[in-house]
């Protein structure tokens, strides 16, 4: 039973009525009503659909605000038409509240374009009073579709706050992997400094080599060589039967001395410009051929692009390496020194027909491979060494021509550093 404006059912009624009916499912129900009789109709009618209705009844806008915020409610059935207060003025009460409860409009007598506005507004249904049959039918199908709406927003909200999570979680793993980038290019960066300074200080080794094979060693052959002659002279003055062979000892004294002048030069000099490359190559093959008396020749297919010094210095070596490997393990007779250009990359290819590459050999070699792959890496380019079916080895050494013009960007950008 309902009683007046802004009051609620009493204790005993409810419980009397829960006695009646057996058990009956509650349901608390605002009921903007503004004729008392109406509203008791309204609950007996819910109690008779098995409810247990909590009822209030508020026939003003203030009333129905203070209800709203003192309470949840599960229902809302709203006469149409009052004299203060109407169901649509109501409807908009529930919309600026942000409430999501099923409003049934309840009228004595409603238009029809009137109804449809209604629901168009939010209205969930409508009833009208002499059909309060279909009440209950309306009730628990708003009811259920709350119930459904409810479902659906709380699993929006566990998706939303899982894809928050999800976020959260890609950002952080997102900034461990650039801080492991990072780091891991710096521990790049630094591997290639290091490369860097052990193919300098290799370097340096070399030349100091070469210059003390010159200024000291090649000096006391020379002394020797010299001695020798002088020797050789006396006794064949003397027409002593030993000064044939003190002359082969002078003539051998003299090929040393000039073999190790090429070592020594060799070992001890490279400048090298960017497009000196073919001339350098060239020039290798000549030294090659003069002293070790095999066969070496070099081809050149290309414009000649524009490569640092640093670039062209590693190119060098790499073949020099190669063509020192061929001879002194492959025991090759011919070598051939290629060097290709086109709009992609930068090849140069040493190739021979001496013994072919085997794991076993790079195993004793290893060291000499392992600075090739270093002077490789250094310039950005790939190593690749293959053997030719049953004698031969080819090595190739191929630089992107994009890598070669970064790199030559890079020099030219330290020099201007350097000048500034």
């Amino acid at each position: 039973m309902v009683l007046a404006s802004n009051e609620r059912m009493s204790t005993k009624q409810k419980t009397a009525g829960a006695e009646a009916g057996g058990k009956r499912r509650p349901l608390r129900v605002l009921v903007v009503e503004d004729c008392p009789p109406d509203a008791i109709l309204l609950a007996r009618a819910l109690e008779r659909g098995g409810f247990q209705p909590f009822c209030e009844r508020v026939d003003t806008r203030e009333a129905m605000e203070q209800a709203l915020e003192q309470e949840l409610w599960d229902l809302i059935l709203a006469d149409h038409a009052m004299p203060n207060f109407n169901a649509l003025e109501a409807l908009a009460v529930v919309r600026r509240c942000g409430l999501d409860v099923p409003f049934i409009i309840v009228s004595g007598q409603i238009e029809e374009e009137t109804a449809v506005a209604a629901m168009n507004s939010g209205a969930h249904d409508y009833v009208m009073k002499d059909r309060l049959a279909r009440l209950v039918p309306a009730v628990e199908r708003e009811l259920c579709e709350a119930a459904v709406r409810r479902a659906r927003q709380e699993y929006e909200e566990e998706l939303r706050r899982a894809r928050e999570e999800l976020e959260i979680r890609v950002e952080q793993r997102t900034a461990e992997l650039k801080a492991a980038n990072l780091k891991l290019q710096s521990v790049i960066e630094e591997r290639k400094r290091l490369e860097n300074e052990l193919l300098e200080i290799a370097e340096n080794e070399r030349r100091r080599i070469g210059f003390d094979l010159h200024d000291d060693v090649g000096q006391k052959l020379t002394g020797v060589s010299l001695m020798v002659k002088g020797l050789q002279q006396r006794l064949g003055a003397e027409r002593h039967p030993c000064a044939l062979e003190a002359g082969k000892i002078q003539q051998l004294t003299e090929e040393v001395t000039k073999h190790m002048h090429d070592l020594a030069h060799q070992t001890s000099s490279l400048d090298v410009q960017g497009d000196d490359l073919p001339g350098l190559l060239h020039a290798l093959t000549e030294n090659v051929k003069r002293m070790f008396e095999i066969s070496c020749v070099f081809t050149f297919k290309g414009a000649v692009p524009e490569l640092p010094a640093h670039t062209a210095t590693q190119l060098y070596k790499i073949a020099q390496e190669a063509v020192s490997n061929a001879i002194k393990h492959g025991k090759a007779s011919r070598v051939w020194i290629g060097l290709t250009h086109n709009s992609e990359i930068l090849a140069l290819t040493v190739k021979n027909d001496g013994l072919p590459f085997s794991l076993p050999a790079a195993a004793k070699n290893r060291m000499g491979l392992r600075i090739m792959n270093y002077r490789a890496s250094t310039i950005g380019a790939t190593l690749e060494i293959t053997p030719q079916n049953q004698n031969g080895t080819l090595v190739t050494c191929s630089l992107p021509a994009n890598e070669s013009a970064r790199t030559a960007r890079r020099e030219l950008s330290g020099r201007s550093r350097v000048a500034a």
